[in-house]
């Protein structure tokens, strides 16, 4: 299920095959398209919690516009709330300039920041391989 908000804020899809909810296209700026987003993210991430009891998300911040200080604290708080121990959350960013400087902000051990995709998908995924040889 693609869950796509106009015009284009946002869009968060469900892979089925990978069974990872990916974010991408996220231009939300203000209070209200932050909590829409926010919504909208609970919900997907609560369906995937229920069905498989953790969470996988891939977000794609590569053309994410720079928001205000205060926008972006909301969108850092409302992630807060949405994510706990045992899910991963990988952000996707342009470069490693930009990789170095998110992860001073980093704050749950279940995030990290990929410039690469396949090495976000990789990381995502690698407690599945672990997993079927136990």
């Amino acid at each position: 299920m693609t869950v796509t908000d106009a015009p284009r804020l946002y869009a968060i899809d469900h892979d089925q095959s990978s069974d990872i909810i990916r974010v991408s296209d996220l231009a939300v700026q203000s209070v209200e398209e932050i909590d829409r987003y926010l919504g909208e993210l609970g919900r997907e991430i609560a369906a995937m919690r229920a069905r498989r009891g953790t969470v996988r998300l891939l977000a794609d911040l590569r053309h994410s516009p720079i928001r205000s200080q205060a926008a972006a604290e909301r969108l850092r708080r409302g992630n807060l709330t949405l994510y706990r121990a045992g899910d991963r959350v990988a952000l996707l960013v342009e470069s490693s300039l930009m990789k170095m400087q998110l992860r001073r902000n980093l704050v749950a051990d279940y995030q990290n920041i990929f410039v690469s995709p396949h090495a976000a998908e990789t990381w995502l995924t690698a407690l599945d391989a672990t997993a079927s040889h136990a």
